[in-house]
């Protein structure tokens, strides 16, 4: 497939383009996913991701919420937990959780200190799996940490773009249905 090179984009107006059509059945819970995130989409107001994120949660009937998060970006997973555990059961693993000291995995030192911690991304799979979680929501998890972390997270994973983080605020609460 190479669907980002076509410009006419008649799958949108019902053309199979492909053969696996025909092999796909959404049924169960992947039914009740999509049939969320569609409505999500088609939906006249206007979220965030967090808020998507929640409603979609919710709407799944997820209880355990688990967000793995970028030591520099506490603040923001302090303020997401704050929001999101009026709702569900919160649990939250920072980057550096278990850390290895960089040399101890023949990753050089970028800084003249005693222990340079490395993030542990599986750590932070192994922990929220631990939890039990149904959903987890990555927070500005670098490239590759985020990768390892997603292959090793047994609930379903998210990124929430760090971009749209600054705009969110205690005050908005409440936008679960």
């Amino acid at each position: 497939m190479q669907c980002a090179l076509c410009r006419i984009k008649e799958c949108a107006k019902g053309k199979n383009c492909s053969v696996i059509k025909s092999v796909l059945e959404y049924t169960g819970d992947d039914l009740k996913s999509i049939q969320i995130s569609a409505w999500l989409e088609s939906d006249h107001l206007k979220r965030t991701k967090l808020e998507e994120i929640a409603i979609y949660a919710k709407k799944l009937g997820y209880t355990k919420i688990g967000i793995a998060f970028c030591i520099e970006y506490e603040r923001e997973a302090r303020l997401i937990y704050n929001i999101l555990s009026r709702y569900f059961d919160v649990f939250s693993v920072c980057c550096k959780v278990s850390s290895f000291e960089k040399a101890s995995l023949g990753i050089k030192k970028s800084e003249d200190q005693e222990f340079e911690a490395i993030c542990n991304p599986i750590g932070q799979a192994q922990l929220l799996n631990d939890d039990l979680t149904d959903l987890n929501i990555m927070i500005g998890l670098k490239t590759g940490y985020d990768i390892l972390f997603a292959k090793y997270s047994e609930a379903p994973s998210i990124i929430l773009p760090v971009n749209e983080l600054p705009q969110l605020t205690d005050s908005e609460i409440d936008f679960i249905e």
